[in-house]
């Protein structure tokens, strides 16, 4: 038992205790099930929703329409899931939860949570965020062996801690329901942005063959010019290195995996790199890397593109990364863009050998088309795709941000679960 009814965090004007019930005094429980696949009268026009974990993934956990639907001849004689219910699954993919606001159905997966008359009181959109400590408990509760579930008996001696006091409880609930708001709006706003960043990739880059982009800043009328990489730039790599020159400190060792990791936004956490000396020995034979110079992935997952922007040294595996070596001819972001783009994408896997895994070669990088405008248009998509992409990091980072808030919040401003 927790040594204090009292979570650690609460609303101001309540500071009495918190109480508590067993799962079994304040639900009844049912389980979900599958409809016969094999009688089409189940299935076809089916007008209610069947709940199953892929509405959670799509849709969040405050579930009015399903994915997929029944009959009401599939319907069992306890009769639908009524709303206001809460399903957790207590198979396979233990602990996800949901709140049912339409009478429906969910698969086996699932296991119905239904307030009996007594607890009506204790409304869904409290239960529904002290649902997240529950479904906590159910995955530290596993049985062991065979298919992964909850035994329902210690489930129902599970304990549900609540305030007296409805304000504090509808308090909590609108809290975490505003929470949930924001980070909804800007996961939105993210997907519009990314929308607005392909559409703005396709339509300001040239199609193969065209000397215009069909949309362009007001100002530049020229027709751009077509070339091939190997005609205004060096494109090679540099001296191989092998795994007995890493070390835990020094210049940075760039892997074709990293570019990718980077491009996704995902954190390295097996950096490695080269000792000071062998940097300037290799780099005395194949040159420095500098800002404004793109390396690309050669193998695996070919064509990611990787802009150089600070003075840090950079070394790589040559074979696994193409080196373009920048000049005054390109704007550094318009090159990285223009590689993202869907002409040099296109002409990437048209070109790249065939075997075990694709391969972008230098003398594919070299004979890879790009098509260049004067130096200031350049400069102007380049900052218009940067600044664009500096903002979708912004939104990303709030949303990280209120899901840790939220994270933090569920933690502290419940009592602590009960371990069996």
């Amino acid at each position: 038992m927790s040594k204090t009814l009292k979570p650690q965090i609460r609303f101001k004007g309540y500071d009495d205790e918190w109480q508590q019930a067993k799962v079994r005094e304040v639900f009844n429980l049912g389980n979900g099930y599958t409809p016969s696949k094999a009688v089409a009268a189940y299935w076809t026009n089916g007008t209610i929703p069947w709940f199953r974990m892929e509405d959670i993934r799509e849709n969040g956990r405050v579930l009015a329409d399903a994915i997929q639907h029944v009959t009401p001849s599939a319907v069992k004689s306890s009769g639908l899931f009524p709303a206001g219910s809460i399903i957790v699954s207590t198979t396979a993919t233990i602990g996800e939860h949901a709140l049912l606001i339409a009478d429906s159905l969910a698969n086996q997966q699932f296991t119905v949570f239904q307030t009996v008359n007594r607890w009506s009181w204790l409304k869904a959109n409290y239960l529904l965020y002290r649902f997240y400590g529950l479904g906590d408990w159910c995955r530290r509760n596993v049985n062991a062996g065979g298919l992964a579930a909850v035994n329902i008996s210690d489930l129902q001696k599970y304990d549900i801690d609540y305030p007296k006091e409805e304000t504090e409880r509808d308090s909590i609930a609108e809290y975490f329901s505003n929470l949930d708001t924001q980070i909804k709006e800007a996961e939105r706003e993210v997907d519009r942005l990314e929308k607005m960043k392909i559409a703005s990739l396709q339509k300001m880059f040239p199609r193969p063959g065209a000397t215009a982009p069909e949309i362009r800043f007001a100002g530049f009328s020229e027709p751009w010019k077509n070339k091939r990489l190997g005609e205004i730039m060096n494109v090679g790599s540099v001296k191989r290195i092998h795994q007995e020159d890493w070390r835990d400190t020094g210049v940075r060792f760039l892997r074709a995996r990293d570019i990718v990791a980077e491009l996704k936004g995902e954190k390295i956490d097996d950096q490695l790199y080269i000792d000071y000396k062998l940097y300037e020995e290799f780099s005395a034979i194949s040159g420095k890397v500098e800002v404004g110079d793109l390396l690309v992935t050669g193998v695996g997952t070919i064509g990611i593109p990787y802009l150089v922007k600070d003075t840090e040294p950079i070394y790589f595996k040559d074979g696994n990364i193409i080196w373009f070596k920048n000049s005054n001819y390109l704007d550094g972001n318009f090159f990285f863009y223009s590689f993202i783009a869907a002409p040099i994408q296109d002409f990437i896997l048209m070109s790249s050998t065939v075997g075990t895994v694709g391969t972008y070669t230098i003398e594919s990088g070299k004979s890879t088309p790009i098509t260049i405008p004067s130096l200031a248009e350049q400069r102007a998509i380049g900052e218009y795709f940067r600044n664009l992409d500096e903002l979708i990091a912004a939104k990303r980072k709030s949303i990280v941000k209120l899901r840790n808030i939220k994270k933090a919040c569920l933690s502290k401003m419940f009592v602590n679960d009960t371990k069996l």
